[in-house]
């Protein structure tokens, strides 16, 4: 069906690995939106270490591969709030690894806008890697999540290039050509994300 198995993992994750788990797409769905947000906070908070520690090299999707070079070495928590989640993570993982409390714990982390981007990126970073998501997650772009069926006759080249004379058409207030190129890319299975909050542009379905 095209989804990347990230997301079927990070469905699994969310149920104890001693409870039945019930498969279903629009549960696979739901993983891959959790799993789009999960990977457009570690976007932010990269970039936002990128900006704070003045780094030349702003390519997030070498994120993984820079971890230990990024952090300094002696950086201790000191965050009341940091403190008490990674306690909170250590003590998820540790309850016969429950992770499930762990993705809430590290998602409740990672939407925490006041928490200083140091001490938010050494509980996440913790959190992952006891999740052992450190070196798929960060490693993904945006583009790696979108959904293509085997089946697909539509490269995605093409879908780009038709979404790119869209975005034209579009700015030069021409929505019939607009429509006309949405109408032939749903004829072919993709479906254009118009609005779509989390910036995917579109699904192969």
């Amino acid at each position: 069906r095209g989804y990347h198995p990230l997301a079927y993992r990070l469905m699994c994750l969310q149920a104890h690995y001693r409870s039945e788990l019930e498969f279903s797409w629009v549960g696979l769905g739901a993983a891959l939106t959790r799993l789009k947000r999960l990977l457009l906070a570690y976007e932010d908070m990269a970039a936002q270490w990128a900006s704070q520690y003045e780094l030349l090299d702003k390519n997030y999707g070498d994120f993984t591969r820079n971890l230990e070079t990024l952090a300094p070495q002696d950086h201790e928590l000191t965050n009341p709030f940091a403190i008490a989640k990674l306690a909170e993570i250590d003590d998820a993982i540790s309850d016969d690894l429950n992770t499930a409390r762990t993705l809430v714990a590290l998602e409740q982390v990672l939407a925490n806008r006041k928490l200083d981007v140091g001490q938010k990126y050494s509980v996440a970073v913790e959190a992952i890697r006891l999740l052992g998501l450190d070196f798929d997650l960060l490693g993904l772009k945006r583009a790696d999540l979108r959904i293509r069926p085997v089946t697909a006759t539509i490269t995605e080249a093409e879908i780009d290039a038709a979404l790119a004379r869209r975005k034209e058409a579009r700015a030069a207030k021409d929505f019939a050509a607009s429509d006309a190129i949405r109408d032939e890319l749903i004829a072919q299975g993709v479906e254009v994300m118009d609005g779509d909050p989390l910036g995917w542009e579109w699904k192969l379905g």
